[in-house]
């Protein structure tokens, strides 16, 4: 685990150059890095979600956001490293919070728990796990999307984070996407990054249509500092049944 900062950006890092978190000490308000705000798209769907489940904590940079901007919202993080913690109090300005729980845990264990006890209200599960050699393993494996599919509410979103450049996991993870979430799969790429976001979409929510959530993106964005109608343009159809 590593802590660079240069030229006013302070950076995480897992032993390679990708960087896993990003702070600008001028604007530590923003989210730096734009695969982290991708991640985000489903709140120019439902800008207030309930209850948000954070699978990789990092530097803590969307615990943070989200606790900001999603007033009524209750957090969930779940981290496998320790140390995680302290780093992102230290280093990269996460608060402490009432409506923050971190979990010292291996997440695709984890979410296998919440779904066996009957958790199932979950407006958005973020998910960002990789290690030193690219995306965690659980991260691949169909119990852990049963489970997060479980996990969600009705009209709740899944989002991951995923690097193109490993195809083979990221075609295997796109497959688990659309597998299970048949009412509406996504792949948003980032522009200018190697990132694509994958987005699964659980039926039995309000109906979402594209000019609604365009408007909702254009109301939004500049007080979230995110470019929701660049990245709603770039989710492609289909939109949900």
């Amino acid at each position: 685990i590593e802590v660079v900062e240069t030229h006013g950006i302070r950076s995480l890092h897992f032993g390679t150059p990708a960087r896993q978190s990003c702070l600008c000490l001028a604007t530590p308000e923003r989210l730096e890095l734009p695969y982290l705000r991708a991640m985000l798209i489903r709140l120019a769907f439902v800008a207030t979600p309930r209850r948000i489940l954070l699978l990789g904590l990092g530097g803590g940079s969307l615990a943070g956001f989200l606790l900001a901007h999603c007033r009524g919202a209750s957090i969930e993080a779940v981290e496998l490293r320790p140390a995680m913690i302290e780093i992102a109090r230290e280093y990269f300005g996460l608060p402490e919070s009432s409506r923050l729980r971190i979990r010292i845990a291996d997440a695709g264990e984890y979410i296998n728990v919440l779904a066996a006890r009957g958790e199932r209200d979950f407006d958005l599960i973020l998910v960002d796990a990789f290690d030193d050699q690219g995306v965690a393993p659980f991260v691949m494996q169909h119990d852990f999307f049963s489970a997060a599919a479980t996990c969600l509410a009705p009209g709740g979103v899944f989002s991951v984070n995923l690097w193109s450049a490993h195809a083979e996991s990221f075609r295997a993870v796109m497959r688990l996407v659309k597998l299970y979430f048949p009412c509406a799969a996504h792949a948003l790429p980032v522009m200018g990054r190697g990132n694509v976001i994958g987005v699964g979409l659980r039926s039995g929510g309000a109906p979402i249509r594209f000019r609604e959530a365009l408007a909702a993106a254009q109301r939004l964005q500049q007080s979230l500092g995110i470019e929701f109608t660049r990245l709603l343009q770039r989710l492609a159809p289909p939109w949900p049944r």
